[in-house]
């Protein structure tokens, strides 16, 4: 972490300075205060893929790992074969380890990709749930300021300006599923028989 002040007195009773931090707490005078760093830079190689953003699922932290564009992206894959009017209880908007668990049945060939793939040490790679799939967009996205010269449009790992998939089924509609589309960002509910990109993700803690 990066030193970016210390509390001083500024004629605060008790000779102390507020500072609110959750839950509002008091510091001392004398109390250095941090910047908290990114865990790694965004776009570089972390756990078999390339890091992607920090998020937080049930108070716990997670580093998300995007998989290698050669290794673990398919750009025509349905997220249902068949049956695809029924409801699959892949709900979550965040945990798309927890979705692609609950659609591992052989009939979603965009999850069974993801679950398939061993690359390097690692095999507990899925298909990412729709918050997961929109920090990829945000921090990795082709056409976005900032992206990581890897990730540009047209580059060695570049997400394309299409739609892909995420695991998190939509709550209105049990035909649909949502995706995310890597040319603006934008998200909607997909019907499931249709095929769309697809690149997998896996996370650890931090």
């Amino acid at each position: 972490m990066k030193l970016i002040g210390t509390v001083i007195n500024n004629n605060q009773p008790d000779g102390q300075n507020i500072i609110e931090t959750p839950p509002h707490t008091t510091l001392p005078i004398g109390t250095p205060i941090y910047l908290a760093e990114p865990y790694a830079q965004l776009g570089s190689p972390l756990g078999g893929g390339f890091f992607a953003g920090e998020m937080t699922i049930d108070g716990v932290n997670y580093a998300l790992v995007a998989a290698p564009k050669a290794l673990g992206e398919k750009l025509e894959l349905e997220y249902k074969q068949k049956d695809w009017r029924d409801a699959d209880g892949a709900t979550s908007d965040d945990d798309g380890a927890l979705n692609s668990e609950t659609l591992a049945d052989g009939n979603h060939p965009a999850t069974d990709f993801c679950r398939s793939l061993q690359i390097g040490e690692h095999n507990d790679w899925y298909l990412p749930s729709r918050d997961e799939l929109a920090m990829m967009y945000r921090n990795l996205g082709p056409n976005k300021k900032g992206t990581p010269e890897l990730f540009r449009a047209g580059a060695a790992e570049a997400f394309e300006n299409r739609w892909y998939w995420s695991s998190t089924e939509h709550a209105s509609y049990s035909f649909h599923a949502w995706s995310v589309n890597f040319s603006g960002g934008y998200q909607d509910g997909s019907g499931k028989s249709y095929g769309a990109g697809v690149r997998a993700g896996r996370r650890f803690k931090i």
